[in-house]
């Protein structure tokens, strides 16, 4: 696919030029991805925006947002928010700078409404180990990386064994690792320390903004993406990987094992793992089918 939404789609080889040259740079930038769940939600209430109120969009529209609570982190379950959701999420646009992506239903209206400053590649090729020949990840050596994850424990851990996970490749360089537990709201886990997913999101970045970093690359559900734009706005540097994030330090997860065992499989030994049992919530198994789990 060379174009989407009127512009060119970078290759592989182009994509991890250009992050790696971003990098470099020092300078801010934001590179990121839709997470599927939030895209259809978002879809949903500009669908209801755009054409009216239908049956057909309402039950699109409560569909996914009741995945976006239970899949994704947001809370509470209120469809009074979700208009607050969707201005926020239009408004992150505004901060991307490379955009993976999925070519899904109205990706490409988002993109040239409210994110036309963008350039564009393809969802998988922001992960760098699908190019392990030159990976933008190589770029991170010797810099200060914060990782926002719930699994705080397994990526510390897993980190200390680098050079066993990709052997013999730039993808997982030596840095200075920094880590910040990203806020576990999925699967009906709750926070009491927040009455909103807004108070939990502002609670992670003000937490990031206390740490000494170069780059942060950020996987956490519904939050990913708009901690990275706020990321960006502070003049920092952001890689939301979303899902795949946990990929880059051996963590291994049904999604991948059953789903796209071609694209990561091949990297799997010994030193691969899965999440810890405390980083695994009750009821996991109701986010597709326990996807970032064993």
């Amino acid at each position: 696919m060379p174009y989407y939404a009127h512009k060119k789609v970078m290759s592989s080889k182009q994509t991890n030029e250009y992050i790696y040259n971003c990098i470099i740079s020092g300078k801010p930038f934001m590179a990121c991805r839709f997470g599927n769940t939030e895209l259809q939600t978002m879809v949903g209430e500009l669908s209801n925006r755009i054409m009216g109120y239908s049956d057909i969009n309402e039950n699109y529209t409560s569909k996914w947002f009741n995945r976006l609570c239970e899949g994704a982190g947001f809370f509470p379950n209120s469809r009074k928010l979700l208009p607050l959701f969707t201005d926020y999420m239009l408004e992150t646009c505004k901060e991307i700078d490379l955009l993976a992506m999925w070519h899904l239903n109205m990706e490409d209206f988002i993109i040239e409404e409210y994110a036309s400053q963008v350039d564009l590649t393809f969802l998988f090729r922001l992960e760098p180990w699908l190019y392990a020949e030159y990976p933008w990840s190589a770029a991170l050596k010797n810099k200060r990386v914060l990782v926002i994850h719930p699994f705080e424990e397994s990526i510390q851990s897993q980190y200390k064994r680098r050079t066993q996970i990709f052997p013999n490749t730039e993808i997982l360089p030596q840095f200075e690792l920094k880590t910040l537990r990203a806020v576990q709201t999925i699967a009906g886990e709750k926070d009491e320390r927040f009455s909103t997913w807004f108070e939990a999101l502002d609670y992670m970045y003000e937490e990031a903004m206390k740490i000494d970093f170069d780059i942060a690359i950020i996987g956490c559900g519904a939050y990913g993406m708009p901690l990275a734009g706020k990321l960006k706005k502070a003049g920092k540097q952001a890689i939301h990987l979303g899902g795949a994030t946990q990929l880059m330090f051996g963590i291994k997860g049904k999604r991948w094992e059953d789903n796209y065992p071609s694209k990561i499989a091949q990297y799997f030994n010994d030193a691969w793992v899965y999440p810890e049992k405390n980083e695994t919530p009750k009821n996991a198994s109701v986010v597709e089918k326990g996807c970032y789990w064993k």
